[in-house]
């Protein structure tokens, strides 16, 4: 039985260049301070493109030795954080090239900042997981305190690849176990500390430690840890 070929929606001349003015601010944006030579943009920023968005003041372009640098302003990133899930299109010329660079910045930030995947991606803390109805693990509001430890263990080492005896952050942590209140996993861990199961550390650097980390922290004895280890 023949298929039928499926038409794509005619978009006007007007919404392409929209489309292709999104693309190239996203390029920019994939770039190191986003700034980069005009030469090396892909696909090319051509006039018709370039100037809006020179006007709307989101980019600016200099002169620098033989050729020209372009550069997103302030009110560039403002605009392209603001617009992020519009700015690429889904059949423009050059897409999978600016959409790599994109990913390839993201995982440079996540290494550095030794966020994982998960903080990104997975459901947040305090948010109902993304499919109605699903459940990981028992059915229960909670699971059972019996079940927790090996969930927490299994969660551990999800974050660090299926290493023991190495750091795993609780911001990482948490993501893995959604359905678990906040209050049961910290005395939980706590637990765990107490019976030489595992242990709980601070981020010793405080220039580390981020706001994710501190709402993720659990306390003990007033001081705050961000860090759990599990030797075996």
């Amino acid at each position: 039985m023949a298929t039928k070929a499926t038409t794509k929606p005619t978009r006007s001349p007007e919404s392409r260049l929209k489309e292709r003015q999104g693309l190239l601010l996203l390029a920019l944006l994939a770039r190191p301070d986003g700034i980069a030579a005009q030469k090396d943009l892909r696909p090319a920023p051509e006039p018709a493109v370039r100037h809006p968005l020179e006007r709307e003041g989101w980019i600016r372009t200099a002169k620098r030795g033989r050729g020209n640098v372009i550069e997103v302003t302030d009110k560039g990133w403002d605009a392209g954080g603001a617009a992020l899930h519009t700015l690429l299109p889904e059949d423009a010329d050059g897409a999978s090239a600016v959409l790599r660079a994109v990913l390839e910045r993201l995982s440079a930030y996540m290494a550095a900042r030794e966020v994982a995947l998960s903080d990104l991606l997975g459901p947040q803390r305090g948010t109902p997981p993304a499919s109605v109805g699903a459940t990981i693990g028992p059915e229960a509001d909670d699971p059972a305190p019996s079940d927790l430890p090996a969930r927490i263990r299994a969660a551990y080492l999800a974050v660090t690849g299926g290493r023991l005896n190495t750091r795993a952050l609780l911001k990482s942590l948490r993501p893995h176990l959604p359905d678990v209140a906040g209050e049961t996993l910290d005395a939980t861990l706590k637990a765990m500390q107490a019976e030489g199961a595992a242990r709980l550390y601070r981020i010793d650097d405080r220039a580390e430690i981020t706001q994710a980390d501190r709402a993720a922290a659990v306390e003990i004895a007033g001081e705050p840890r961000h860090i759990l280890w599990i030797e075996r």
